[in-house]
C-alpha cells in the first residue's frame, strides 16, 4: 500500500490548522522582560508558512529564511498551477526519455522519499504522483476518476522503478507518465533548513509553522517547553485534542480534514492508497508525529497513517527518538509507548489508549 499527499492546500483550510496548531505555542506572554520577538508569514509551498523568533537577530536573517525556503519550492514543487519549470516538473516531463540533472537539494530530498518508500515497504511511495494529479485533491477540478483512469495510473506508481544518478545527481523515471511528488517531504526538509539557519545565527528560541508542520528550535524563552496544540480531526469543531510539549522537536499531523472534497455525500480526502487508487480507509482520522527532524516527522505522519492504527503504532514503536499519537474516526487516541511523556490529551470526547 503506497500513499503520498498533494502539493497544494486551499487557503482557508491551511489557515485554519496552522492557527489551530500554534495559538497555544504563541501564548508566550508580553511582560516587559521578554526578549525582541521577530515574526513574518509568506505563502510558500502551498501553505501559510510562519516563523516567530525571539532573541536579537540580524535585519535580513528572516530574508534570509525565506529566500531558501522559496528557492525549495521553486527546485521542487509538482503545482503546474504555480510552476511551469521546477526541477521536479522537468524530471517528469522527461519520464520514459532521458535522465535530467537536478540540485542537491532535489536530489537529497527524493533519495530521502525513495529510502522512506523501501523501509515502510511502499507504504510512502514518492511516485504517487499520476494519482495525485488525477485525483486533483486540493484544486478546482478534483473529481473521482473513473475505473480505466485509476487502472492506467497504478501502474505507473512504483518507487523501486526510479533511478539515481549520484555522479550527475540525475534523476530518471523510466516509463512515460510517471512522476515523482516530494509533497509528503518537502515541507518538513523546508522546516529544517529554516531551522538550521536560525541556529547558524545564534537563535535558540524561535517557532516555525508550516502550515501545521511545527517545529520548534530550543525552548520558550522562559525556559519551559512548547506547548503545540493538536487539532481534533473534526476541522469544524476548531477544537483541541491535545498539547504536546516539546523542545527541539518537529510535530506533523496527518488527517483526513487536511485536504478534501465531498460528492454524493461522501468525503474523499487526500491521503491516497495506491494499491486501490481511492483515499485510504483504514478508521484512522489523524496522526501526529514527534521527531527531532521536521522531513522525519513530515514522512512519518503519511506512513503511519497508510499502515493503519496499529501497524503504525508498532512501526514507530520500533525506531529510535520519534513518537506518534494515532485517532481513530470513533474517538479513540492510541499512543506510542513514549508519548505519554509528551501528550496530554485535553478534549473529554475522545477516550486515551496507551500501549
Amino acid at each position: 500500500m503506497s500513499v503520498a499527499r498533494t502539493t497544494r492546500a486551499p487557503l482557508c483550510s491551511a489557515v485554519t490548522i496552522a492557527t489551530l496548531m500554534t495559538i497555544i505555542a504563541a501564548l508566550l506572554g508580553s511582560c516587559g522582560g521578554d526578549p525582541p520577538r521577530h515574526s513574518r508569514t509568506e505563502f510558500l509551498l502551498g501553505t501559510p508558512v510562519t516563523v516567530t523568533t525571539y532573541g536579537r537577530v540580524s535585519p535580513d536573517l528572516l530574508d534570509q529564511v525565506f529566500a531558501r525556503v522559496g528557492e525549495i519550492e521553486r527546485k521542487m514543487s509538482t503545482s503546474e498551477d504555480d510552476h511551469t519549470d521546477t526541477e521536479l516538473l522537468q524530471v517528469n516531463a522527461a519520464a520514459g526519455t532521458r535522465p535530467v540533472s537536478v540540485s542537491p537539494d532535489t536530489f537529497s530530498v527524493v533519495k530521502e522519499a525513495l529510502a522512506f518508500s523501501e523501509s515502510s515497504g511502499g507504504a510512502f511511495d514518492v511516485t504517487v504522483h499520476p494519482l495525485v494529479r488525477l485525483w486533483g485533491i486540493g484544486t478546482e477540478s478534483a473529481a473521482i476518476p473513473d475505473a480505466e483512469q485509476l487502472s492506467a495510473a497504478l501502474e505507473l506508481v512504483d518507487y523501486r522503478a526510479v533511478q539515481m544518478d549520484p555522479e550527475d545527481t540525475a534523476i530518471l523515471l523510466p516509463r512515460p507518465g510517471m512522476g515523482v511528488d516530494v509533497g509528503g517531504i518537502a515541507k518538513g526538509y523546508a522546516a529544517d533548513e529554516a531551522a538550521r539557519i536560525l541556529r547558524a545565527a545564534g537563535i535558540q528560541s524561535a517557532l516555525l509553522d508550516f502550515g501545521g508542520n511545527i517545529l520548534t528550535v530550543g525552548h520558550k524563552p522562559d525556559g519551559s517547553l512548547w506547548r503545540i496544540g493538536i487539532q481534533t480531526p473534526d476541522a469544524s469543531r476548531g477544537e483541541f485534542l491535545g498539547i504536546a510539549s516539546v523542545a527541539d522537536q518537529s510535530v506533523v499531523t496527518s488527517g483526513t480534514y487536511e485536504r478534501f472534497f465531498e460528492q454524493g455525500g461522501v468525503r474523499y480526502h487526500h491521503i491516497l492508497d495506491t494499491h486501490t487508487g481511492y483515499p485510504v480507509q483504514n478508521g484512522l482520522a489523524s496522526v501526529t508525529i514527534i521527531a527531532t527532524d521536521s522531513i522525519d516527522a513530515d514522512a512519518l505522519s503519511t506512513v503511519v497513517f497508510a499502515l493503519g492504527p496499529e501497524a503504525g503504532r508498532l512501526f514507530i514503536e520500533a525506531l529510535p527518538d520519534v513518537e506518534a499519537i494515532l485517532v481513530t474516526g470513533d474517538n479513540e487516541v492510541s499512543i506510542t509507548s513514549g508519548a505519554g511523556e509528551i501528550f496530554e490529551l485535553t478534549n473529554e470526547e475522545y477516550e486515551l489508549r496507551r500501549p
